[in-house]
């Protein structure tokens, strides 16, 4: 079956509120780009099957040692919280030798470099900020691989922030929020890269996303 792309923009792209929405608004937001109350702008896409799998691509030896292991730290504390969150969902991190629906790539890039090497012409040579992340679906919007690209400069603190994310966006919920009063309280935060847990109304757009069977 013929793979069909979201945007090369999709996971940068972002949408500007004001104070707190409800939670049936966030979940839209953040799973079909709409605006508070308005109708969708991208098609709802969510993985098809109860166990995704995630592991890193071979890791460049060029990649910073302690970042590189900060950013597998910071696999297994994501993995924990959204599987946590999404009842109808397990992500399994699997060894770096065996095939994965999400592939992480730790690439001696820094910020505003190209992106290189992923063999996908959507995200080779798109200027990465701190990681970008790509999702590929199906004619029945199923996804069906996330690839996900992390920048070699991202400072240590920011590591858990970041992975939580860019991996909670590979479950098909690809736009942020732009808004002061979520900068504390969503990963989905434009402007904010401090968040170290998912937040009251993350999970609950999860739980909408991968309700239990």
């Amino acid at each position: 079956m013929a793979l069909l792309c979201a945007t090369p923009l999709a996971a940068q792209e972002y949408i500007v509120t004001e104070g707190p929405i409800s939670d049936d608004d966030f979940y839209r937001l953040v799973s079909c780009s709409a605006d508070p109350g308005e109708a969708c702008r991208v098609p709802h896409v969510r993985w098809n099957k109860p166990v995704v799998t995630v592991t890193f691509a071979p890791i460049p030896v060029t990649y910073p040692v302690d970042l590189a292991q900060e950013m597998d730290r910071a696999l297994d504390a994501s993995i924990a919280q959204i599987n946590a969150a999404a009842p109808g969902l397990t992500l399994r991190r699997l060894s770096k030798s065996e095939p994965a629906d999400i592939l992480l790539h730790l690439q001696p890039i820094r910020a505003g470099d190209a992106i290189r090497g992923t063999g996908h012409p959507e995200m080779d040579g798109f200027l990465i900020g701190a990681a970008h992340v790509q999702i590929f679906w199906d004619g029945g919007l199923n996804l069906t691989e996330a690839d996900i690209v992390f920048a070699a400069d991202i400072p240590l603190d920011q590591a858990l922030p970041i992975m939580l994310e860019e991996l909670t966006q590979s479950t098909g919920l690809m736009t942020d929020i732009r808004s002061q009063y979520y900068e504390t309280r969503s990963v989905f935060s434009e402007d904010s890269n401090a968040i170290l847990k998912l937040g009251a109304q993350d999970r609950a757009a999860l739980r909408l996303h991968y309700p239990a069977d």
